[in-house]
């Protein structure tokens, strides 16, 4: 029987589609049953594994990625709630997820929530708790594309303490506690033999979606002081598990977080660096719709982040990666030859 034909027998013995359903969750919604189809079911190499690259893609993100709307709602910037982090993997096509992390000085570990006493509901209550429920979904679907974990500490140790670099360290910790150490795509792996960081991206480039598929890639969003202090003290980021945040000129240069798509987040994106940039904040759109979505898309941004990844009824905006299978060919920096589906392709997921 014909992939055709098999499609269009599942496709008679579902429910309607409701109408607001896009081609691309249409899409994941069929992904295993089209699986059995595939001429590689269950193989989670792509066919150019080898050619493409971490920079050659484009993914959808979510801001605030744990987060639920709070019952005692005292701004509209808080008026969102995301799905379980598996759930937006595997339903919504997310494939870049941020998390607030908040030291707690009792247990010597990392909490997650928004803001303390007014926004504290969270989807996964603790570091680890989030980190083990993403490795979970990435084991069961090994054929995914790099997922990328923002990482925002709200709360440190004082800095006049001494036990700010600790906390720091304990991230590190934190991170191996879940993951294998081959599971985490490193600043030393992807440095290689260069003399730097920066060198490496700006140079040869990043590893290939080969080198890299099925695992995760973490970056810090910090403070300067923070920053410098996590890479090492500003020598770099060697035995470190996550990319900081950097700015030019620091050797450890490699991930750049944006908030505004624009010319700064371009020239970013063309010197090789990966990029994070915001599509959207929910306040302005419940205000007047305004949104940032098509200048995210076309500055190459590598992540493009959103309150909305999915339709609600207050609003017809929501986001998705036009074309994307969820994902797709980054608009400046892959090759012509590049299809969605090399970047990601649902049947080969499991």
């Amino acid at each position: 029987m014909s992939r055709r034909h098999l499609f269009s027998m599942f496709a008679s013995s579902v429910p309607l589609i409701p109408p607001r359903l896009s081609p691309v969750r249409l899409l994941l919604a069929l992904a295993i049953p089209l699986a059995s189809c595939s001429n590689a079911p269950n193989d989670p190499v792509h066919p150019m594994d080898d050619v493409l690259r971490l920079n050659h893609l484009q993914c959808e993100g979510t801001h605030n990625s744990y987060h639920v709307q709070p019952t005692a709602m005292t701004t509209p910037d808080w008026a969102y709630t995301h799905a379980p982090l598996a759930e937006q993997f595997e339903d919504q096509g997310v494939r870049k997820v941020e998390i607030d992390v908040h030291w707690d000085p009792e247990t010597s570990s990392y909490n997650v929530f928004h803001l303390r006493r007014f926004d504290e509901v969270s989807t996964c209550p603790t570091f680890v708790a989030c980190l083990t429920e993403l490795r979970s979904w990435s084991r069961r679907n090994p054929g995914h594309h790099p997922i990328f974990i923002q990482i925002e500490a709200k709360t440190l140790p004082l800095s006049d303490s001494g036990d700010r670099p600790a906390a720091l360290d304990a991230l590190d910790t934190e991170i191996l506690s879940v993951f294998e150490a081959n599971e985490v795509i490193t600043p030393d792996e992807v440095q290689g033999t260069h003399a730097t960081l920066d060198e490496a991206v700006t140079g040869d480039g990043w590893p290939t979606l080969g080198q890299t598929r099925g695992r995760v890639l973490f970056f810090f969003d910090c403070g300067r002081t923070d920053c410098v202090t996590y890479a090492n003290n500003g020598v770099g980021l060697a035995g470190r598990q996550i990319f900081a945040d950097s700015e030019a000129g620091d050797a450890w240069s490699a991930v750049r977080i944006v908030n505004s798509p624009g010319a700064e987040a371009r020239a970013a994106v063309e010197a090789g660096y990966l990029v994070r940039v915001f599509a959207d904040g929910i306040a302005d759109l419940l205000e007047d719709g305004s949104n940032d979505l098509a200048a995210a898309l076309a500055s190459g941004a590598h992540m493009i982040s959103t309150d909305v990844p999915t339709p609600r009824d207050d609003m017809e905006y929501f986001v998705e990666i036009p074309g994307g299978t969820p994902s797709r060919c980054n608009p400046v920096t892959a090759p012509v030859s590049c299809t969605s589906l090399d970047i990601e392709d649902p049947a080969r997921l499991r």
